[in-house]
Formats: C-alpha cells, sequence, structure tokens
C-alpha cells in the first residue's frame, strides 16, 4: 500500500490542506514576511481596488477598456500575492490553525467587516454617480456596462479585506538562522 498523504480541500474555504500546512511552515526568505513591505502590498491593492470603482465613471473608450482589464488581472495576481504573504491565515480553517492565528485571523474578520461596512457606502454613493452620469450622458450607450467595473471592485474589496488588516496587522516574522 501506497502512504499516500492526506490533501483535504476545504470548500467553503477555498484552499487545501497541504497549501495551508506548506505555507505555515515555508521557512524560505521572502520580502513579505517584513511588515513594511505588507503594508505596501496591501496600499498598492487598494489603490488599485479604488482606481478599478473610479475608472467606471469614465466614457468606454478601447483605452478604458485595456485599462480596466489590466487593473481586473493586477488587483487579481496581488490578491494571491497578499494571501500567501499573509500565509493563507485568513483563509485556513480553525483546525489548521493554533489559538494565537485563530485569534488574530478572528480579529482581522472583525476589523474587515466593519471597514467594509463603510466601503459598501462609498461604492453606493458611486453606483449614484454613475447613474446620474449615465442619465446626463448623450451617448447612453458610452456608459452601459461600467457598473460592471465597479461590481467586480465591491467584489475584490471584500474578498480581499480579511487578508488586507490581517497583513497590516501581523508583526515582522524573524530572520530564520540555518
Amino acid at each position: 500500500m501506497t502512504d499516500k498523504k492526506r490533501n483535504r480541500i476545504f470548500w467553503l474555504e477555498g484552499i487545501t490542506e497541504r497549501t495551508v500546512l506548506d505555507s505555515l511552515n515555508d521557512r524560505t526568505p521572502s520580502r513579505f514576511r517584513q511588515q513594511s513591505a505588507r503594508r505596501r502590498l496591501v496600499l498598492t491593492l487598494t489603490v488599485l481596488i479604488f482606481v478599478l470603482a473610479v475608472q467606471s465613471l469614465l466614457p468606454a473608450t478601447k483605452l478604458q477598456s485595456y485599462v480596466e482589464f489590466a487593473l481586473i488581472a493586477a488587483v487579481i495576481v496581488l490578491y494571491f500575492v497578499l494571501r500567501k504573504a499573509v500565509r493563507h491565515i485568513a483563509d485556513a480553517p480553525n483546525e489548521l490553525l493554533d489559538e494565537r492565528q485563530i485569534a488574530a485571523r478572528d480579529a482581522a474578520f472583525t476589523v474587515a467587516y466593519r471597514l467594509l461596512a463603510v466601503a459598501f457606502t462609498f461604492y453606493v454613493l458611486m453606483y449614484v454617480a454613475y447613474d446620474l452620469l449615465r442619465a446626463a450622458s448623450v451617448e447612453g450607450d458610452g456608459m452601459r456596462l461600467g457598473h460592471i467595473s465597479l461590481l467586480i471592485s465591491a467584489a475584490m474589496l471584500a474578498g480581499s479585506l480579511p487578508a488586507m488588516v490581517l497583513a497590516w496587522n501581523l508583526p515582522s516574522e524573524p530572520a530564520v538562522e540555518d
């Protein structure tokens, strides 16, 4: 009989057991082990999500569609980098974390959902502004699909905010000595 390692899939969290355990036990040097680098990553992701939301107010041109695609791609890539930077703690189930990690993750979720309530107020105001601009627009088709990038921006913010708060609050990891 072969000794096959167990690799459970946690569907609700969107992660596998092996991914979490490998990430938690990873000791290779990374710039994202430092709090300042993680904070720069959080700020960059926040700015890109904000720009993605605001660019929906611009009239639809061919260049704007390329910019929108590049912004969405950059946000998705940075989201996966952010998940790895916090060692998948924000996505891991309780059974794979210790008490300190669970407490840090739960505190990050509490702060994230409070911030999300404020952010969704911003998104409602953005949608109202989008609707007013679309109604005032002479060419109604020019802004027809602008709300899609606004919705994608809101979804990416909702999905990444717990990991962003966790990345912001986690202290720098000590250097590993061999």
